[in-house]
Formats: structure tokens, C-alpha cells, sequence
């Protein structure tokens, strides 16, 4: 499960090997009880949180960093 404080790896499910953003922390996490309608809150630099506004129909994948 994800938590605040968390770093993530976001990426495009079809493109796994280019990350929109790398070790983004956590801010907030919504939709704890429903993972499918759950969210993530993060914080990202301005260039990848450009390019993650043109969200995919597919949605989004993430790596959790080890602490």
C-alpha cells in the first residue's frame, strides 16, 4: 500500500521503461479503501507534472522506492 512520505517511480503502463518522474514523494493518498478509484497526491518538478496531466485512458503505474 502506498502512504504519504512514500518515493514512486510514475510511469505509462504501456511505457515502463521512460518514467514521467522519478523517487516523487507522496503528499496524499485517496481511495485507500477502493484502489481502483484511489489517487495519489504527489509532488513533482514542473516538466513532469506537465506531462502528467495528458492522462492516459489506461491510467498510470508506479514503483514504490525502497525506503
Amino acid at each position: 500500500m502506498v502512504q504519504v512520505g512514500n518515493r514512486i517511480d510514475l510511469f505509462r503502463p504501456n511505457d515502463g521503461t521512460h518514467p514521467i518522474a522519478t523517487a516523487a514523494t507522496v503528499l496524499g493518498v485517496t481511495g485507500i479503501d477502493d484502489p481502483l478509484a484511489g489517487g495519489l497526491l504527489l509532488a513533482l518538478p514542473p516538466e513532469a507534472a506537465k506531462a502528467a496531466i495528458k492522462q492516459p485512458p489506461e491510467g498510470y503505474a508506479i514503483t514504490v522506492r525502497p525506503a
